[in-house]
């Protein structure tokens, strides 16, 4: 039956790029979540980006994590780094035994699905990335072309959102593997009530949330 039996705790490593944003948070409260499970949880993450907020959360989530924290360079376009990271994700892979990667995003899609992990089950959630580029642009023809040819080494692709898989369908195709959509979730302290500031401001924002509808076609 393999994966620890079906039963017990797994071995996952997330595998994403920039850690800030709405990504970094998702990955987070999934891997506070499934450590909380029992799960031996580690992560691999850009080294250049994040600034003072990324080092702190990662301090404090590092402290709950069996396989660890590791920070390497990962340029947000195609480069020769990339060579060098995709030899850590096979190594860290490697050393963790992992059931399960999860990767986040274009980058740590690509890195993860590209190194030697045949034994581990390769989830990929997009988060948007390749996925806010058009066939009409050399970078989004690139893009879109190797997120087709990776989803051959995809075994469950999870959206956080209807759109976000219906916009990868009508993009890249549509996948052989397994597809689910799971929303994000809010935990406790989100719903903590927040004091205001005695010289608090309000600010009001007006346009519009996501990609718009020329950026997705």
């Amino acid at each position: 039956m393999n994966c620890r039996e079906a039963h017990g705790s797994l071995n996952i490593l997330h595998v994403l790029r920039t850690p800030v944003g709405g990504l970094f948070r998702h990955v987070v409260d999934l891997a506070r979540g499934q450590s909380a499970r029992g799960h031996r949880v580690g992560l691999i993450a850009d080294s250049t980006t994040g600034g003072s907020d990324a080092e702190a959360t990662l301090s404090a989530l590092s402290t709950g994590l069996a396989l660890a924290i590791t920070r390497i360079p990962m340029s947000r376009h195609l480069s020769p780094a990339d060579v060098a990271a995709v030899a850590h994700v096979t190594r860290r892979a490697a050393a963790a035994a992992a059931d399960v990667i999860h990767l986040h995003g274009a980058k740590g899609g690509a890195y993860a699905r590209l190194a030697g992990t045949k034994n581990a089950i390769r989830v990929y959630t997009p988060h948007g990335g390749s996925l806010h580029y058009g066939w009409t642009s050399a970078l989004g023809l690139s893009y879109l072309a190797a997120e087709r040819v990776l989803m051959r080494r995809t075994d469950l692709f999870l959206f956080e959102s209807a759109y976000g898989r219906d916009a990868f369908k009508a993009k890249v195709g549509r996948p052989s593997a397994l597809v689910s959509v799971v929303h994000n979730g809010v935990t406790k302290p989100d719903f903590q009530p927040m004091a205001t500031a005695r010289e608090a401001t309000d600010l009001v924002f007006i346009g519009e949330l996501g990609c718009s509808r020329r950026s997705m076609c």
